[in-house]
């Protein structure tokens, strides 16, 4: 890395969705090997779905060696379903349960959310409001921290084999903005739809690395830019 101040380097903020094993086999050992963070956003979809992918998800232990390696846990809902559709008690069971489920494999509670599928929903942003410090959407533009809701975070989802959309992304970094990126699967052999190549991957962690980008967590920028709310303080 260059001798860049951090806080004058153009910053992102990588995120994962959807608890693939690839994960823990592939994307950890490249972020570690650049000292960079990242949030993994974890759901356990519906029983029956679960068992027939469970050798491409991750296990508990296994996000629990997520959380042990220094990179944030964030909550993704158990069963993954379009919260604008649900009812308030609806949503916060989506929201207990998978917390529930990281308690019991012994991760800290999460302070960062992922509305499922990415659209914003301002019907769960209360609930949401009161047990997290930031909630993200797939909006495609850069995150404002001091002035957008941290109940709405822009992110730009990157997947598939099209490398210009990953490099016109970051390359909207600002030092006073930042830019939120979503990967899935690395590979997703379960998602194909929003699968991402290894060897891309590598390759853009590679370019975050030589041009001196910073890779964040959403927690570390949430913390940084004072975005708490009482009832998340652990």
């Amino acid at each position: 890395m260059n001798n860049t101040p951090l806080r004058r380097k153009r910053t992102v903020v990588l995120t994962f969705d959807d608890a693939c094993r690839s994960h823990i086999e592939i994307v950890a050992p490249i972020l570690k090997q650049y000292g960079f963070g990242a949030t993994f956003f974890i759901c356990r979809f519906d029983d029956e779905w679960r068992a027939k992918h469970e050798k491409h998800l991750l296990t508990a232990p296994e996000i629990r060696r997520l959380a042990d390696s220094g990179f944030e846990i964030g909550n993704h809902t158990w069963n993954h379903p379009s919260l604008q559709q649900r009812s308030a008690s609806e949503c916060n069971t989506e929201i207990v349960r998978l917390n529930q489920f990281l308690q019991d494999a012994g991760v800290p509670p999460p302070v960062s959310f992922a509305y499922p599928g990415g659209p914003y929903a301002a019907n769960a942003a209360p609930l949401l409001a009161a047990s997290f410090r930031g909630a993200r959407t797939t909006e495609q533009r850069p995150w404002h921290p001091k002035a957008d809701d941290p109940m709405r975070i822009p992110a730009i989802p990157i997947q598939g084999e099209d490398k210009q959309r990953f490099y016109q992304a970051v390359e909207q970094t600002r030092h006073d903005n930042t830019v939120v990126l979503v990967f899935h699967g690395v590979p997703d052999p379960v998602h194909e739809w929003v699968n991402t190549p290894p060897h891309l991957f590598a390759e853009y962690m590679q370019y975050l690395h030589q041009n001196g980008f910073r890779a964040a967590s959403m927690r570390e920028i949430l913390f940084e830019h004072g975005l708490n709310h009482p009832e998340s303080d652990q």
